[in-house]
């Protein structure tokens, strides 16, 4: 049972990033960090699969072998904690089709956990969670930008809640065959329709928290529409942004007092072969041939360099906002678990050095980062 804070002045939110099982058995997939969970008032992660025993998998999702679908008594690993509330919109809602969507919501229903983003119609994906901590009401919503035409949910079709964005090449040399700079601008009904959800959330909660599975796999730094959805949903009442999909860390940038995490990683990540088991069902190719650069001869740039750094921000909040914001770091075993790493190992100070190259150009990026125990200190109101 979850340690719960008796504070009744303030709330603290414990968050991770994606999550992917098919540890055993599922509920090891936390070992390590259980306590660091249960420390807080109320949990929450981003879910990257499936659960269920039917569905026809959809090939235009190039996603066959990386164990999408999983049994639903591996979904224990997150009533092992247990989470307070999972993000489950992604690029994966609509792998197995509309009957793995419904079976995965049963599922998690049947667990008593609830759920932000996903839903058998519209309605219900967009739906806040509401909970009540310590006197206080915080509201999820979560949206998903990287997904496939069938994946988003309509009024009478399963999915995820959409948050989409529009890419452009724009020539910016004048030497044929130069790389062009891309250009990205959210989509224009989710963008209103997702603002209209947090203000209307925000007028039921006395803080609201945006779930967002989006940016590019293995990419150290945002892309422009994440910047003007994160700052559009503070801007309309939310008080943090939990961002992930990059399957590495991010950085974490302060607009107007409220917290944006880009990315927060793999939480937990069951790896088949020691490493991530991405490939295409035809065998043609790699996400390796997509995203690592031949730079010169005999080097070699890898984007999935920062796969096992990991971490749980802590989000605690007041009936003012956002109040303190750390981040407990860690990192992911061979057996995908997440390890905390504490402040006299050297990885300590390694993921805080790039998390601060990471924001150094966002526009509030947090570039000098504190240390309080083993804790990063990211944000305290009323201390420079």
């Amino acid at each position: 049972m979850a340690v719960k804070n008796n504070n009744r002045s303030t709330v603290t939110i414990a968050a991770g990033g994606d999550v992917g099982t098919g540890h055993k058995p599922p509920e090891s997939a936390f070992t390590h960090v259980l306590d660091a969970l249960r420390a807080s008032d109320i949990s929450i992660a981003q879910v990257e699969k499936l659960y269920s025993e039917r569905g026809t998998y959809q090939y235009q999702s190039l996603a066959e072998k990386i164990e999408v679908r999983q049994p639903p008594a591996s979904a224990a690993a997150f009533a092992s904690v247990p989470f307070d509330v999972l993000s489950l919109a992604s690029n994966h809602t609509g792998d197995f089709g509309p009957q793995a969507i419904e079976d995965t919501l049963d599922v998690f229903h049947e667990l008593g956990i609830p759920t932000a983003g996903l839903g058998r119609n519209i309605a219900e994906a967009r739906k806040p969670v509401i909970l009540e901590r310590n006197g206080l009401r915080v509201a999820f919503l979560s949206y998903c930008s990287v997904l496939l035409p069938q994946y988003w949910a309509e009024q009478d079709r399963p999915g995820c809640a959409p948050m989409r964005a529009h890419t452009f090449y724009e020539p910016y040399e004048f030497q044929p065959g130069s790389p062009p700079r891309v250009v990205t601008i959210p989509h224009q009904q989710d963008f209103e329709l997702l603002v209209e959800d947090v203000r209307r959330a925000r007028q039921a909660a006395d803080a609201v928290v945006v779930s967002l599975h989006w940016g590019l796999h293995y990419v150290a730094k945002p892309f422009a529409y994440q910047t003007a959805v994160a700052h559009a949903a503070i801007d309309a009442g939310a008080c943090a942004i939990l961002g992930h999909h990059p399957h590495q860390l991010q950085g974490m940038e302060l607009y107007k007092d409220a917290a944006v995490f880009y990315s927060l990683g793999n939480l937990a990540f069951h790896r088949r072969g020691g490493g991530p088991a991405y490939c295409m069902p035809n065998g043609e190719y790699t996400h390796k041939d997509v995203y690592t650069l031949n730079v010169d001869p005999g080097v070699t740039f890898d984007y999935r360099r920062h796969w096992n750094e990991t971490g749980i921000a802590y989000i605690e909040l007041d009936h003012l906002g956002l109040k303190k914001v750390t981040y407990l770091p860690a990192l992911l075993n061979a057996a995908g678990q997440p390890e905390p790493v504490n402040r006299g190992q050297a990885h300590f100070e390694t993921i805080r050095t790039y998390l601060e190259w990471a924001a150094a150009d966002l526009p509030g990026g947090i570039r000098e980062i504190g240390v309080e125990d083993d804790r990063y200190i990211l944000f305290n109101r009323g201390r420079a």
